[in-house]
């Protein structure tokens, strides 16, 4: 049951669309058919209500997207690698994290047995896997494709720093302070868009923090892409197996 909950409590519980918390506890189950297209449909809202706030500002949040007719399949297999790898070191720290004796890890592991959590996780791995890449592109799409450049790319009013950068430029070009504050904010308001626990947003904002340096130092946002849809990937497959040893130890006791 620990192992369990080491991995499907940090799930991207917030990809239900359904706010959860120690004492949320739903009136009855949403139907599996209806949570599916609700929770995928939550994600690629996200990623619309970036592009669209991109597009009123002035700009694209698929800038950092390679288009079809440049597409170079040999460069989008290094950046999907890319992100696969990066998606490592979150899994090892976060399964380290949640070995920690403390109150507020305890308060995330009692998650697991919200009615909500075993209904997603009753989920085929195809939807999961579905799931994942539709949370990947949405909030990705969102908080480093639009909140990041448009942060960064913001010019001092009063004229006494010059910012070089406009979004599609490489980030090396970004004025250094104003590409770290950028990052923090856009950081921080990704981990407001997971308001599980204290801990969680915390640990949210740090994804955030990984993230926005993985689109920093490649220029691409295929890579955190690639990077959160791997890593909520993992969590929800490995919590999904373990979900069905217990039903299946229990159903032989």
């Amino acid at each position: 049951m620990f192992a369990k909950s080491n991995r499907s409590n940090f799930l991207t519980w917030i990809e239900t669309g359904i706010e959860l918390n120690e004492d949320t506890s739903p009136a009855e189950d949403p139907p599996d058919e209806f949570l599916f297209v609700w929770a995928c449909g939550f994600e690629l809202a996200i990623g619309l209500v970036g592009l669209t706030i991109a597009w009123v500002v002035g700009f694209d949040a698929r800038a950092y997207i390679d288009r079809i007719d440049e597409i170079a399949w040999r460069s989008i297999a290094i950046q999907s690698g890319i992100g696969v790898l990066a998606a490592i070191p979150m899994l090892i720290v976060i399964a380290l994290l949640m070995k920690i004796p403390h109150e507020s890890i305890s308060a995330i592991k009692r998650l697991s047995e919200n009615p909500t959590m075993k209904v997603l996780l009753s989920l085929s791995r195809a939807e999961l896997l579905m799931l994942s890449i539709c949370a990947g592109i949405g909030e990705e799409l969102a908080f480093r494709g639009c909140l990041l450049p448009w942060l960064t790319a913001l010019q001092d009013p009063t004229a006494t720093t010059i910012n070089p950068f406009t979004v599609g430029d490489s980030f090396q070009l970004a004025n250094p302070s104003l590409l770290a504050t950028a990052v923090l904010f856009s950081s921080i308001a990704f981990g407001m868009l997971h308001p599980i626990t204290k801990l969680y947003v915390l640990v949210a904002t740090l994804m955030g923090i990984y993230f926005a340096m993985l689109l920093v130092v490649t220029d691409s946002l295929l890579v955190p892409i690639v990077a959160h849809a791997a890593y909520d990937a993992v969590q929800f497959l490995m919590a999904k197996r373990e979900e069905e040893a217990e039903q299946a130890q229990t159903a032989t006791e």
